[in-house]
């Protein structure tokens, strides 16, 4: 049996690369290069933890590799059923990249995927956490000094994200 955990932290690398500790006793559940495969395939190793609070963002992988939209929405979609027996479920949007030539589609489908997820969080009643637009450019991409290499997150991205994530933990 595992250690239980009030609150996880449940992602990829953006989380992973983290110290949520302004938040308390956590565990973070990131994983550097996760997809929404990976995340569904070990989550029953979250939900052994029993917690009570899930934050969720994950996808950005997933987009990166070429994946379609329809399997990633299936994925989140079997993800946040399983997370129905969490007391509170945060699901956060998916942060833009940086915009060039080669990442226009991804950041048109991170804008399809964030509605999806707005959608699917208020059918199951957990609250959808828009961080996108406190991180979009006006070009659709990430704003600049908040991305160190077009994907991955500044300490000043994570200050944003940490004030946002304060107003609903």
């Amino acid at each position: 049996m595992q250690k239980p955990s009030n609150l996880i932290f449940l992602g990829d690398s953006l989380t992973q690369f983290h110290n949520w500790s302004n938040f308390g006793e956590h565990h973070n559940a990131g994983i550097a290069g996760d997809t929404t495969d990976g995340l569904l395939y070990r989550l029953h190793y979250t939900l052994e933890k029993k917690p009570t609070t899930v934050v969720i963002m994950t996808s950005i992988n997933d987009l990166l590799q070429g994946q379609y939209l329809e399997s990633i929405q299936n994925n989140y979609q079997n993800i946040l059923r399983q997370l129905e027996i969490v007391e509170k479920v945060y699901v956060l949007s998916i942060l833009p990249v940086e915009m060039m030539e080669q990442t226009i589609q991804i950041n048109e489908d991170i804008i399809m995927l964030n509605h999806f997820l707005k959608q699917e969080a208020a059918q199951r009643n957990y609250l959808f956490i828009d961080l996108y637009s406190e991180m979009v450019s006006g070009n659709g991409g990430i704003k600049k000094g908040l991305s160190s290499d077009g994907v991955h997150l500044t300490p000043k991205a994570y200050e944003v994200w940490e004030k946002v994530l304060k107003n609903h933990l």
